[in-house]
């Protein structure tokens, strides 16, 4: 609660203040004089605000102003007085005032001034407390930086990997404990100082040596280097294999380029406890993603069915009882065919394929869409084709595919943006384009995008087989696929299916 001090030499004042302040919520407290409002700050008393008259005996309004700025206080002062006169203005100017009212003090005038006042004080005590946060948070940062400056150098001699660092003339200038014993050199001095070509077999000098010219041509600080297998040579000219990582960076106006060496059998020790990792961990990601997807649905079924079977429930409840439990059924049935769908060959998705219509079999799947309520706050753009345009493949398989990128299109709009669907023929091909206006894909997740179960999306919202399905589909109807996507742009699916045989 707000505290509000009163400093008026007249009591009937006063008390009239501190009835239409107290009515709106404030704590009030009252003082006769300046010098004694000055004595209680000086204790340590804490106010959100302060209105003092101008002339009263002993110290004035002003002098008690003219207190406040000299302390530097943010507490703001609202000076009022029944003898308004250039002089007193230019002094609660001077001293900073919050504001100077004229007697006799209107009711809404004075709560309007006091509003603004406390939010001015508490706008400036939060710049205060942030400025305070920031210092703190930069001296944190700076002894953060000298701790990390000593761990960095107690890692860097502690690693089992050689850093090595070179000049622009290809000089070796500096290396850890672990580059001489990976290099079998018994002096620093025996590789410090050398030309970097002393780590390479001489007939794979060549291939490495040009890669490493790439990089010291590129800009320092934005180029990096990944080289796999390669051969190198110790100082007693035996080699072996490893996987060297060089980055640039620029160090008062040299440029420099370190390199991270790790021998390949460490490496490949890693990627198998990784795969071991992955395969322990697989199940229960999967278990984890399609359980919570599955208890979503059925505690919305349940939980609406249970209200509609009430005896009170309404026609309007059970309607929509009815239409939760249709979509949630949808959805569990997508879910179920995408599972389906995995242990499917090639052989079972062929057997049993017709020549279809690509507009009638799209216009199968919005319908769908719309009559469980999927894509209802999409925009759909739809621009079909003259003509009929036939696709030899399985509805029920068509239907998987273009409903799972539907749905993808929708969670990358967050469900109200833009999917525009276009279909023609061009060299007797059918074609289906779907573009949507959501966050796009980068090219990491472009990378990995038909992995089974990886998903972008938060735990219970997606279970990372929709494109995977996808991906078996097209290539079980032998149809072409060419995605374009850009983070912050949308997304395009381009389908291209297969020449239809007349016969």
């Amino acid at each position: 609660m707000d505290k509000i001090l009163i400093i008026d030499d007249e009591e009937d004042i006063r008390i009239a203040l501190k009835r239409v302040l107290s009515r709106e919520g404030y704590q009030i407290e009252l003082s006769e004089s300046a010098s004694d409002a000055m004595n209680r700050i000086e204790s340590g008393e804490s106010y959100s605000l302060v209105i003092s008259d101008i002339l009263m005996s002993g110290m004035s309004g002003i002098d008690f102003t003219k207190f406040i700025a000299e302390k530097n206080i943010n507490l703001p002062v609202i000076l009022i007085t029944g003898n308004p006169n250039l002089s007193s203005a230019e002094a609660a100017i001077r001293y900073h005032a919050y504001e100077y009212i004229s007697k006799p003090v209107d009711r809404t005038q004075l709560l309007s001034v006091v509003k603004r006042a406390l939010e001015v004080k508490n706008q400036k005590d939060s710049d205060l407390e942030k400025l305070m946060l920031s210092e703190k948070l930069e001296k944190a940062l700076r002894t953060q930086n000298l701790d990390l400056n000593r761990q960095n150098a107690a890692i860097f001699n502690a690693t089992s990997d050689a850093v090595i660092t070179i000049n622009h003339k290809l000089i070796i200038v500096s290396a850890n404990k672990a580059s001489f014993d990976m290099f079998r050199f018994n002096s620093p001095l025996d590789l410090i100082g050398q030309n970097v070509r002393i780590l390479f077999t001489e007939n794979k000098m060549q291939k490495y040596m040009s890669q490493v010219s790439n990089v010291l041509s590129q800009e320092p600080n934005k180029s990096t280097l990944q080289l796999s297998d390669v051969t190198l040579q110790r100082s007693d000219t035996s080699t072996f294999l490893a996987d060297i990582a060089i980055c640039s960076y620029s160090l008062d106006g040299d440029s420099f380029y370190t390199g991270v060496i790790r021998d390949v059998t460490q490496k490949k020790l890693m990627v198998e406890q990784l795969i071991h990792s992955e395969r322990r961990a697989f199940l229960s990601v999967v278990a984890a993603s399609i359980g919570h997807e599955i208890n979503n649905s059925l505690t919305a079924i349940q939980g609406f069915v249970e209200m509609a079977s009430r005896e009170n429930a309404d026609l309007m409840l059970k309607d929509r009882a009815l239409k939760v439990t249709l979509n949630q059924t949808e959805k569990l049935r997508a879910l179920t065919s995408n599972l389906l769908q995995l242990g499917k060959s090639v052989k079972s998705n062929t057997e049993k394929t017709e020549i279809l219509n690509l507009n009638s079999e799209i216009s199968s799947v919005l319908h769908v869409f719309k009559e469980t309520a999927k894509l209802k706050y999409c925009q759909i753009k739809r621009e079909d084709s003259t003509e009929p345009i036939p696709i030899r493949m399985n509805s029920d398989q068509f239907a998987l595919l273009l409903s799972n990128i539907l749905l993808n299109a929708a969670d990358a709009t967050n469900n109200i943006g833009t999917i525009e669907i276009k279909v023609f023929t061009q060299d007797k091909k059918g074609h289906l384009i779907v573009t949507d206006d959501g966050e796009g894909m980068s090219q990491e997740t472009l990378d990995k995008i038909y992995e089974p179960y990886f998903t972008t999306k938060e735990l219970g919202k997606g279970t990372g087989l929709g494109m995977f399905v996808v991906k078996q589909i097209v290539e079980n109807f032998e149809i072409e696929l060419q995605i374009d996507s850009t983070p912050g742009k949308g997304s395009k699916f381009h389908f291209i299916f297969p020449k239809v045989s007349e016969s």
